[in-house]
């Protein structure tokens, strides 16, 4: 559950708490005589009117005219109105209650008494006498008084009905609880927003992107909220800096080595010339670490300049199927050696904007990857494809190899510099820049790339890019290039 939402019911509970509260100790400190004595000074008289008219009626207009009378007050739910004659008997045969009947007897039996009052039982008794001097006794039962009504009685302004409020003091009180609850959304989605923009900034930073830093919005509130924003920035600024310098260290570094790593080779040469036979062997090995620590070099120097963006100034609109059929044609014959094969199927036409040459090497890392990996006597299956309905349209380039695959825990940490997953026998070790490279060229041109294990075996590296939506495509040019399945023979029988 988001946090607004927890802090907004929080509050809305705590309204409730405390309105509940509030209606509690109203009830515990009322004065139900002071509410008795109330109600019957407000329905005293009236019943009395309603019973001079209801005997008025049923001697003018008849029994059905003072039943539709009758009738109007029993609309109001929870009001009950009788009438008895001078026997005991209700005109219209109605069973009343005990309380009803006690109240009727006991006036039949004091012919002094005009009117008696239950206020704790909320029953008005009126005995009349119509212009013909025939007896009637007319009760009007109201319901018990409710807790809501006597604790809101300021609130709602309840118009009593024998203690039930009205539709209008319903609805003001429905109003106020409304209203609350408005204001406590308010309040706890101006307490959370800064943390979704916290939260949303720590992603951010998450993903290399040093820049991000919490808005002015969130350092002016002059809350906790703002010293952990301010904390935040310190912190980014820090990172930036150490991350910086350490990939400024990496190019100086890898720059400096170079010269002295060219010299070497230089004076390998040399060696190789003027050494006995027996010494090869040692010049051989120096020579493979040379090419390592040259390769190395070289991945590092990549990835300074992929960090530091250059290159990315002069992009260029070109079609990456064509790119992939490249790479795709140099790996299958390095992949003769141990009877593989590199297949390209998929669609054609899909222009991207973008460094090609830095495209180019980082495809280049994941197929040559796949190549080194496979099973011999398998295939390396890579597939183009566009994805014209994804908002933006992209181009979805994916390289699956059918070698041992690599352990699930292990794939998250494969596109780290310098992570190695596990070596099978007799694959050379790579540097563990690969795949570290990849990732970051294709981010810096707004793509993705991803890795997993290949459902059925193997190992499938996912690249995608946006793809350049142009209205000037060269159809001809499109419709002259091979179609997918005889693109896919060609790489095949190459």
């Amino acid at each position: 559950m988001r946090l607004h939402i927890k802090v907004f019911l929080w509050f809305w509970l705590g309204v409730v708490v405390v309105s509940g509260t509030l209606i509690g100790l109203t009830e515990l400190t009322h004065s139900r005589a002071q509410d008795d004595r109330l109600w019957q000074e407000k329905y005293g008289p009236r019943v009395d009117l309603w019973a001079r008219q209801e005997t008025h009626i049923l001697r003018t207009q008849g029994s059905s005219a003072l039943e539709e009378y009758v009738g109007s007050f029993q609309a109001d739910p929870g009001v009950l109105n009788y009438m008895f004659d001078g026997s005991g008997r209700e005109v219209f045969d109605r069973q009343a209650s005990a309380p009803v009947r006690a109240m009727v007897e006991g006036l039949m039996q004091s012919p002094g008494w005009t009117q008696r009052v239950d206020a704790a039982e909320r029953i008005v008794a009126e005995r009349v006498l119509d212009a013909n001097g025939t007896p009637y006794v007319v009760v009007v039962d109201f319901p018990p008084p409710s807790v809501l009504s006597r604790s809101l009685l300021d609130l709602v302004d309840a118009d009593f009905s024998g203690g039930r409020p009205t539709r209008a003091s319903v609805i003001r009180l429905a109003a106020v609880v409304g209203v609350a609850g408005i204001l406590c959304f308010v309040l706890a989605r101006h307490i959370a927003a800064p943390i979704d923009r916290l939260r949303s900034a720590t992603k951010r930073l998450a993903s290399e992107q040093l820049e991000t830093r919490i808005d002015r919005d969130v350092l002016s509130r002059g809350d906790e909220l703002a010293d952990l924003g301010r904390d935040f920035n310190g912190m980014a600024d820090r990172i930036e800096r150490l991350v910086t310098a350490q990939r400024h260290l990496l190019s100086d570094v890898s720059h400096a080595l170079r010269s002295p790593l060219a010299r070497l080779n230089v004076a390998l040469g040399l060696a190789r010339r003027h050494s006995p036979s027996g010494a090869q062997e040692h010049l051989d090995r120096i020579e493979l670490e040379t090419d390592r620590l040259n390769t190395l070099i070289g991945q590092l120097l990549t990835m300074a300049r992929v960090d530091s963006g250059v290159g990315l100034e002069r992009r260029i609109v070109f079609d990456l199927a064509t790119i992939v059929d490249e790479v795709a044609m140099d790996a299958d014959y390095e992949a003769r050696a141990r009877r593989c094969v590199v297949e390209v199927t998929g669609e054609r036409n899909c222009p991207v904007l973008g460094a090609q040459d830095m495209i180019r090497g980082a495809v280049e890392n994941v197929v040559r990857n796949a190549v080194r990996h496979t099973a011999d006597g398998t295939r390396v299956e890579v597939t183009v494809e566009r994805r014209d309905a994804a908002v933006p349209p992209t181009v979805l380039v994916t390289v699956r190899d059918h070698g041992p695959g690599v352990p699930d825990k292990v794939v998250p940490g494969l596109f780290v510099p310098f992570h190695r997953g596990p070596q099978a026998e007799g694959t050379p070790s790579g540097t563990g820049l690969g795949l570290a490279i990849t990732r970051r060229v294709f981010e810096v041109h707004g793509g993705t790339a991803t890795a997993a294990n290949a459902d059925g075996g193997g190992f499938v590296v996912s690249l995608e890019l946006p793809m350049h939506v142009r209205d000037d495509v060269d159809q001809s040019q499109a419709d002259s290039r091979p179609t997918t399945e005889e693109h896919g023979n060609a790489i095949t029988a190459a």
